[in-house]
């Protein structure tokens, strides 16, 4: 390929011999070039776009286009000579280099580029019959091993190369100006000056005592994006140290990332629900990590660096994220696990104290009374036969104990004893002769009564009332008060996890809901607004 081109750059400018010297040469190019493979097969239409392609360059080929194809080639060289590992036939690619970079300064660039200057013999007679003798050392050296491991092209190194190439050439000529249109002292002093300066560049990219070396804030730039990525990390590390709660280290994470200049805003998706920041753009960018889904929107679209810098943040916060929800996971873990251990521990107590309590409920009038006579009339029974549950429970932990359905009605009735003449106003509305879980529901009922109560101790003149609705297969029960609205976060976490919260709504109702689930039941917040907090257990359809 390379004695092609030199027998086309010796041969008459616009010749004959020319044109069929470089067809030749781009034949062997097309054998040589490192992008595709020279066993691929080509397709009849890039072969014949290929063909028109390069009979139109041979055939208005000029001087300067010559050049420019000197240069290409030393900028391909050059992403090949500065990837190969010596074992790999390092100096082979550095002769084929040397001599490129030769005959483009010594033949190509006065003779192509500077139709009327006159280049010395010993020039002439260098370029023209002791260059090619170099290529001869290409048959002497170790042939590169070049396969799918070896065959590397760096197309930073490429254009870099071809960029000095460039300058190299064209200060050459520039410097005509000053050496008095002398074009091999321009050379000689523009290769000399690009040397110095780059053995002072190089002697500032490496690592002193003193100074970290240029290519230590290169390297630092080129991994940031300009971007301060230290300064981000270390915000999101502190963070990370103070807020327990997993959404809202997401939100605040996300809104530290909103504040990069680039950026506009955003949305997220998780198991804990989903959010958005900042506005909403043209240009959006989709990242998953783990549970957590990211999509940025930005001003502009990104480009591949920012691209992987932005995956890089998506799972800086999609790790500490997921740490939370875990760290998080195992705190209810252990919160469970004391409760259970501390039942455990007084079982024995708990035993003994409602046997007492089971034998004394017996006993109790069975005719009623007046005062605190009807009182215990009313609400003794109904103890009697929770006692009695509670320690078939505690006889047998291992066995759920079975929740014995009733009449809707019967246990409505026994509802309205129990409760005539408190502070909770009761309503229903039965059609039919459904039967409910009497167990779940008185359950529900005491603990949603319970928290309503502890609530309004909060907010004096609370109203409180329950609402059992039975139709067509349909149960639904309902406790409401007209106290303010549960706080949001608050509401996302009920009857998933235990609420820390010394006024209710703690592990009563993550228990129910459990037990809900078991019997075939939803329990839900139906409603939350200021006025109207309504808590419901229905029956699933």
């Amino acid at each position: 390929m390379l004695l092609s081109m030199h027998a086309a750059l010796i041969s008459t400018p616009g010749g004959v011999f020319q044109g069929v010297w470089l067809l030749i040469h781009f034949g062997f190019f097309l054998l040589w070039q490192p992008f595709f493979s020279a066993e691929r097969e080509v397709a009849p239409v890039s072969a014949l776009l290929l063909a028109v392609l390069t009979a139109g360059i041979v055939w208005f080929v000029s001087g300067w286009m010559i050049a420019a194809w000197l240069l290409l080639l030393l900028g391909i060289l050059g992403g090949r000579v500065f990837t190969t590992r010596p074992e790999h036939g390092e100096r082979f690619y550095l002769v084929a280099f040397a001599y490129l970079m030769m005959v483009l300064l010594f033949w190509a660039v006065p003779t192509l580029l500077l139709p009327g200057q006159d280049v010395p013999d010993a020039l002439a007679v260098f370029a023209r019959y002791v260059l090619p003798l170099a290529l001869a050392l290409l048959a002497v050296l170790r042939l590169p091993r070049e396969d799918a491991t070896t065959l590397v092209f760096d197309f930073f190194y490429a254009v870099l190369v071809f960029q000095l190439g460039l300058v190299l050439s064209l200060g050459s000529i520039v410097a005509m100006r000053v050496t008095g249109e002398d074009y091999l002292e321009a050379v000689l002093i523009t290769v000399t000056g690009f040397g110095l300066a780059l053995l002072a560049l190089a002697i500032l990219w490496n690592p002193h005592r003193s100074f970290s070396g240029l290519g230590t804030y290169f390297s630092t730039y080129l991994m940031s994006v300009g971007m301060p990525f230290e300064l981000w990390m270390r915000r999101i590390a502190e963070l990370a140290e103070t807020e327990d709660d997993p959404r809202r280290f997401l939100e605040q994470a996300l809104r530290e990332v909103a504040a990069l200049p680039w950026m506009r805003g955003g949305r997220w998706r998780s198991p804990d629900g989903e959010g958005q920041f900042g506005e909403q753009g043209d240009h959006s960018t989709r990242f998953h990590h783990l549970a957590l889904e990211i999509v940025f929107f930005s001003n502009v679209a990104l480009s591949p660096a920012l691209n992987l810098h932005m995956r890089l943040l998506a799972q800086v916060v999609g790790e500490f994220y997921e740490g939370k929800r875990r760290e998080k996971a195992l705190t209810q873990h252990a919160y469970l696990q004391a409760v259970h251990e501390t039942g455990a521990r007084l079982t024995h107590d708990v035993k003994n104290l409602l046997q007492s309590l089971y034998t004394l409920t017996s006993m109790a009038p069975r005719e009623p009374a007046e005062g605190y006579q009807g009182l215990l009339q009313r609400q003794l029974p109904q103890l009697t036969r929770r006692l009695q549950s509670t320690l078939e429970k505690l006889r047998s932990p291992e066995i759920e104990a079975r929740d014995h359905p009733v009449a809707a009605t019967v246990w409505w009735s026994e509802t309205e004893r129990r409760l005539a003449g408190t502070d909770v106003a009761l309503e229903a509305t039965i059609a039919g002769d459904e039967e409910v879980p009497a167990a779940l529901l008185d359950t529900f009922a005491e603990n949603a009564i319970d928290n309503a109560r502890a609530k309004r101790a909060r907010e004096p003149g609370l109203a409180i009332a329950m609402h059992l609705a039975v139709d067509a297969g349909h149960i639904e029960l309902s406790v409401r008060d007209t106290g303010s609205a549960v706080p949001a976060e608050t509401a996302g976490r009920l009857f998933r996890a235990p609420v820390e919260r010394s006024g209710g709504w703690g592990i009563g109702l993550f228990n129910v809901s459990r037990l809900a689930r078991q019997a075939g039941y939803e329990l839900r917040l139906a409603a939350n607004v200021d006025g109207d907090v309504r808590f419901a257990l229905a029956r699933q359809r």
